[in-house]
């Protein structure tokens, strides 16, 4: 149940029980009208019987003329009855309308002649009340009579029907009631219009828009006259609006500002992982061209058979295309370019990557140990991205461990949800990357992915070797993450999905 619908419902049932209350108070302040007029016709009648009946039976206690006089009260109008009672509460006198009731068939006597005139007598006041009777309303007096000596002599019971006071009671309540509905309806119908018109349709209409900057449509603007609070709401709206919008295109800005800054920071670490390489290439380098170069050498001292030459020859090709490969390397390893996602085997590409670093190895007299699965699927990834990442682990490894160090690389496969992805994948690959050297400290671990973090000496490294790496595999829908113990270890763990989310899923995820 929406707002606007249980403001209406609550402000329909305040109208109904405001009327209701007020019905009811009416009614029964119409009736007390009503019978408030009966009485004081009643007493004034009550009054002129008291002084009639103190003439004729108090002073002459002429008992004759009294039930004349009683015969002759009960049969005016709408005087239901007339009794006239001694000291003893003995009835002297009662009126023919209750005991042959031919003037009231509608109403039973009885309740009248059941009323005792002893409190009267005994307090000497009068006594009032209603009894009511086949839908109508009986009035009686009970008052004392008294002589001209004022001694008590006895009492008399008036009663008068008020079937007519019944009749006028029902409809005046009709009315009222039926007045009471009609303005209940017309309130709650004005009560309707109004909040649906101020509250219910702007409200819908802001939720409207709400939605339509949750879909990205973010200039979104609500047209509200007044100056109530929806109407400020409505303009706060528009003013969240265009601050969202504009947010967004500086959003938009600063992610482009820095992928840019990514992107060269990237370029940077290449180029200078390419010169930390450049020592240990060197000797790479440097054996084909003393091979190249002995060769050449030996077929110009003299002449050479055309077997002789064809070997010397194919061995110089050789070693020719050896020196172009690790050109090539370099100048895929240095060039710019947008992730390209393909089918890549893990294994394959880090035994491509060792021999670059081999002859440091061999130099420092270090291991590489590599436990790998059979059979392990391949994930989709760039192969030349991956390649910097672990071409970066492995100058870390090499600069932080002593000669005759250890490096264990493990690989093992993900599946059934063991680690959740960023891209919603289930499956794929962990990566150990570690190394015996000299640890990280605790108060550095937490800063190793840190752009220009670095613990080296000027020159050893520039600190973006690892950052470049953490975005790497950011990029890939992965985790990196880093444990150390100081004086012991260095170990980086890399979970990749298997596939990653395109970059162009990733934007479209970003925006929404």
């Amino acid at each position: 149940m929406n707002l606007g619908t249980k403001i209406i419902i609550l402000l329909i049932l305040m109208v109904a029980a405001t009327m209701t209350v007020h019905g009811y108070l009416s009614i029964r302040q119409d009736q007390e009208n009503v019978l408030s007029g009966s009485r004081l016709g009643m007493r004034s009648f009550a009054l002129a019987v008291r002084s009639s009946l103190k003439e004729l039976y108090a002073d002459s206690e002429d008992r004759e003329r009294t039930r004349a006089f009683v015969r002759a009260v009960a049969s005016r109008g709408n005087i239901h009855g007339l009794i006239v009672y001694d000291l003893q509460a003995r009835p002297v006198a009662i009126s023919p309308s209750l005991n042959y009731p031919d003037d009231f068939p509608q109403l039973n006597p009885s309740p009248i002649l059941k009323l005792d005139p002893r409190p009267a007598l005994r307090t000497q006041k009068e006594v009032e009340g209603y009894i009511h009777e086949q839908n109508a309303l009986i009035y009686y007096r009970i008052e004392p009579i008294f002589s001209s000596e004022n001694e008590l002599v006895g009492a008399f019971v008036l009663a008068r029907h008020g079937s007519h006071l019944a009749a006028t009671i029902a409809e005046r309540r009709n009315r009222i009631m039926a007045t009471t509905v009609a303005l209940a309806s017309l309130l709650s119908l004005l009560v309707w219009l109004i909040i649906r018109s101020s509250v219910s349709l702007p409200i819908h209409r802001l939720i409207d828009k709400i939605r339509q900057v949750a879909r990205g449509n973010w200039r979104q603007r609500i047209e509200i006259g007044g100056h109530d609070e929806i109407s400020t709401l409505a303009h706060e709206f528009n003013l969240m609006s265009d601050e969202l919008a504009k947010s967004y295109s500086r959003l938009i800005a600063e992610q482009s500002e820095k992928l840019k800054l990514e992107q060269d920071l990237r370029r940077t670490e290449r180029l200078a992982s390419v010169g930390q390489l450049a020592a240990g290439l060197a000797h790479e380098i440097g054996t084909p061209l003393n091979i190249i170069s002995g060769r050449a050498e030996h077929l110009m001292r003299r002449p050479r058979t055309p077997e002789e030459i064809r070997d010397n020859l194919t061995i110089i090709s050789s070693q020719s295309e050896r020196i172009a490969g690790i050109v090539r390397q370099l100048l895929d390893f240095s060039r710019r370019r947008e992730p390209q996602f393909r089918s890549v085997d893990i294994a394959a590409l880090l035994a491509k990557v060792k021999p670059l670093f081999e002859h440091q190895m061999n130099h420092r007299a270090m291991r590489v140990e590599t436990s790998c699965p059979p059979n392990l699927a391949p994930i989709h990834a760039d192969p030349e991205l991956l390649q910097q990442v672990f071409i970066n682990l492995y100058t870390n490894a090499l600069q932080a461990t002593k000669p005759g160090g250890l490096i264990k690389i493990h690989i093992e496969p993900l599946e059934n949800g063991a680690v959740r992805f960023s891209n919603g994948a289930n499956h794929g690959l962990r990566i150990r990357f570690e190394d015996n050297g000299v640890g990280i400290s605790p108060e550095n671990l937490g800063r190793v992915f840190d752009p220009f973090f670095t613990t080296k000496d000027i020159g050893e490294g520039s600190g973006l070797g690892l950052s470049v790496a953490f975005g790497i595999i950011k990029e890939h829908s992965g985790e990196i993450k880093v444990e150390s113990e100081l004086g012991h270890y260095t170990r980086f763990i890399i979970d990749l999905p298997n596939p990653p989310l395109a970059p162009a899923a990733e934007a479209q995820r970003f925006a929404s």
